[in-house]
């Protein structure tokens, strides 16, 4: 499975996700990914992401979001975030640490 078509982070549209385990990718308004994570439960850990500080990295810059859901999360996220900085040579500006079992 491949990631999904990019979608307006904001609540209305998180309700329509399911809880199921997932890897995502923030996008900034240019669709630059920012962040990316994993989820046993998806919806409940994006409407996380929604209610965090307006000062947070996440809640000043995301606008889009993206998500593949997978029962292997943990090895996407790390691949994903392994070819962002093999692309960029950098993490996504808002990852300030490494995916888990790093």
């Amino acid at each position: 499975m491949a990631l999904s078509q990019w979608w307006t982070f904001r609540e209305s549209l998180v309700g329509y996700d399911h809880n199921y385990q997932a890897v995502y990718e923030f996008g900034d308004s240019s669709e630059m990914v920012i962040y990316i994570g994993s989820a046993n439960e998806l919806q409940l850990c994006l409407n996380r992401h929604l209610d965090e500080p307006a000062d947070s990295c996440i809640k000043k810059n995301a606008k889009n979001y993206r998500y593949e859901y997978t029962a292997d999360y943990l090895r996407r996220e790390q691949q994903l975030y392994d070819e962002h900085v093999a692309l960029y040579g950098h993490p996504p500006i808002c990852n300030s640490v490494r995916p888990p079992g790093r």
